[in-house]
């Protein structure tokens, strides 16, 4: 459970891996206090995953991870399905999942990107982002792999606060004006 907290976060559908976490809450995070990082549990959302201290006054800690840059098109994507996920949550509903197809998502991103004369490139370079953020845990497939159909992981509103989301879409505005001009 620690190894894999390390690398992904655990969901409550990962059953022992959530109830043991939630049984040894403060061991595990005292031990990853210890690496620099804390642990964030969110019950009701059902998710956990651990988030680097940013000690006060300038004091550094090394990372246990290197920070990598998204790019403006996985960095849009993730902006584009952490405001269709607040949508999602104010509507009405039965469910608590948001299911997306894959051109769902292409068409969420692709109102913001600018047209281009080679389609193929644009939505080859949407699945890669697509790619991207299923690799850092923010989509995940839902049913048969064939089916091109992806949940949105409700960390995404952890790690996307209403702060932190208006930030980023403020540089992808300044972003796209500086590619424009």
């Amino acid at each position: 459970m620690l190894a894999r907290l390390l690398v992904e976060p655990l969901y409550r559908e990962d059953g022992a891996l959530w109830e043991t976490l939630r049984a040894e809450r403060e061991t595990v995070a005292h031990y990853f206090r210890q690496l620099g990082q804390e642990l964030v549990i969110d019950e009701g959302e059902g998710y956990a995953f651990l988030r680097q201290i940013e000690p006060e006054g300038g004091e550094r800690v090394p990372r246990v991870g290197r920070r990598q840059p998204l790019g403006y098109t996985a960095t849009l994507l993730l902006v584009c399905l952490r405001e269709e996920l607040a949508r999602f949550d104010a509507a009405p509903g039965d469910s608590t999942r948001l299911v997306l197809t894959r051109p769902q998502i292409r068409e969420l991103a692709g109102q913001f990107l600018r047209e281009s004369n080679n389609q193929v490139r644009d939505i080859r370079a949407l699945d890669t982002a697509l790619r991207r953020i299923e690799e850092l845990g923010f989509v995940r497939a839902f049913g048969a792999a064939e089916s091109d159909t992806f949940e949105v992981m409700r960390i995404l509103k952890a790690r996307f606060g209403p702060a932190e989301l208006e930030d980023v879409k403020q540089k992808l505005i300044r972003h796209a004006a500086e590619r424009g001009a």
